[in-house]
């Protein structure tokens, strides 16, 4: 799954496990809010996988800039030295 998927399906958990909270507060229903709670905590656990994807995409990114340009400039270095 995308970085993408999980937050929008995190998302989606989130409010929806919010919502069963207060409808279980609201019901006296501790198995409905309890329900909720779970729902919110994978949402939160699901946007959070998805933030760590894109951290790492973006430090492999990142990286692979630095590799780039340290490969350019030794290049760079090796063909002055041999002229």
């Amino acid at each position: 799954m995308g970085s993408v998927s999980d937050k929008i399906k995190g998302s989606i958990n989130e409010t929806v496990g919010s919502a069963k909270q207060a409808a279980g507060k609201i019901s006296d229903s501790p198995e409905l809010e309890g329900e909720g709670l779970a729902q919110e905590l994978k949402g939160k656990g699901q946007t959070a996988l998805g933030e760590a994807k894109d951290a790492v995409a973006d430090a492999l990114d990142t990286a692979t800039t630095k590799v780039q340009e340290l490969a350019k400039s030794a290049k760079e270095a090796i063909h002055r030295a041999t002229e």
